[in-house]
């Protein structure tokens, strides 16, 4: 048997495996008697005079038959096996997120994990970035190769993407992938290969986004694209929604330097829904309008991993900018559904069809033999 790569879990505890055990498909915390709550959870239940709202999510059992909950760098001591007793592993997450198995996440468990975490799914990817090569084949209907830049590249969501994207025969071309994470930059190269200069640097220590393009071979008139998602967690709710004022939340901005200094003909950013609940939408209003002011026609919107074959409820804020003499690419339509039908023939993907295949590690057998039936049954539906 081959073996699996990142397919480990964390060792827990006899009070955390109690938990663990004591939890039903699609049970949370508070689904579990009140005396193996987390303390921490019992108090924001029980105690916390500012709670608003139900029941913050602390621990639950993924079902196998829907999408799973968003992937996050956190999910690591909260989203249970369905049928094994422990925590998922990054493997599991990363087939969740559509990463390939092939693709080995360097470093430390503690790494990889906020690697396949914080990463972009790959089939919403790989969908935004085909919508935007049907417009670029209609402005140049001869070119093959559309040549790109990445920002924030992290461990490649967006860039694996980006190249599994086909339209007639119509591919990107990452040329340059930055990064300030040592670990997603190994990560990145060695999947990657030779084809993407990977650049392990702060964007922000870029004096020229010119001269950068020129190390990876690029004059400025052959950067079709520019994307990237700038560091999400100041407009996400654990980031308390600080935006602007938080110095990742001005990553945007430098995002936009290099569209400004290089004008693409395209570029594509995306970000946490949270972003629009900034200052009551303010913030997303200036985003747009300097946006313009660069000379763009913009689409955006919230986007669902799910709805474009990810088996994941993970939602996106999405922009897609394209100069304005060149019209305006789209955000692309969803191919998936709770309830597909004639418009969106396909049903969601489910978590035991993302499992489907790779081996258990639980000791439980009787738990590893229902378990691997299951995830066979819902592949072949």
């Amino acid at each position: 048997m081959s073996i699996v790569l990142n397919h480990q879990t964390r060792k827990v505890g006899p009070e955390v495996q109690e938990r663990i055990t004591a939890l039903g498909i699609g049970e949370r915390m508070q689904d579990l008697p009140e005396h193996l709550w987390h303390k921490s959870f019992r108090f924001y239940v029980k105690e916390d005079p500012t709670r608003r709202g139900g029941p913050n999510l602390r621990m639950i059992r993924l079902d196998p038959n829907k999408p799973s909950l968003t992937v996050t760098a956190y999910i690591f001591n909260k989203f249970v096996h369905p049928f094994e007793n422990r925590f998922i592993t990054p493997r599991e997450a990363a087939r969740l997120q559509g990463f390939p198995d092939e693709m080995e996440f360097k470093g430390t468990l503690t790494s990889v994990q906020q690697q396949v975490g914080n990463a972009v799914p790959i089939p919403l990817a790989e969908a935004i970035f085909r919508s935007v090569l049907s417009h670029a084949s209609t402005v140049a209907p001869n070119l093959k190769h559309f040549d790109a830049i990445s920002l924030f590249s992290g461990a490649g969501g967006m860039d694996i993407g980006a190249a599994k994207a086909n339209f007639d025969g119509s591919q990107f071309r990452t040329r340059s992938a930055l990064d300030n994470d040592k670990d997603c930059c190994e990560s990145l190269n060695h999947y990657l290969g030779r084809g993407t200069k990977v650049v392990l640097g702060d964007i922000r220590g870029v004096d020229d986004p010119v001269e950068f393009s020129k190390q990876a071979g690029l004059d400025r008139s052959d950067i079709w694209l520019i994307y990237g998602g700038p560091p999400c967690q100041s407009f996400s709710q654990a980031g308390k929604q600080k935006g602007e004022d938080d110095p990742r939340g001005q990553l945007i901005g430098e995002f936009l330097r290099f569209v400004a200094t290089i004008c693409p003909r395209y570029f594509v950013m995306e970000n946490v829904k949270g972003l629009k609940g900034i200052k009551e939408g303010v913030f997303l209003r200036q985003i747009l309008r300097e946006m313009e002011r660069l000379g763009y026609n913009v689409d955006y919107g919230v986007l669902s991993a799910a709805d474009f074959g990810t088996p994941q409820l993970r939602k996106r804020i999405i922009f897609i900018g394209t100069k304005k003499e060149l019209g305006k690419a789209t955000l692309p339509t969803p191919t998936h559904a709770e309830s597909p039908g004639l418009l969106v023939p396909n049903r969601y993907l489910t978590v035991a069809e993302a499992f489907h295949g790779l081996p258990p590690i639980s000791p439980d057998s009787k738990r590893k033999t229902e378990w691997i039936e299951l995830a066979g049954q819902n592949a072949r539906l």
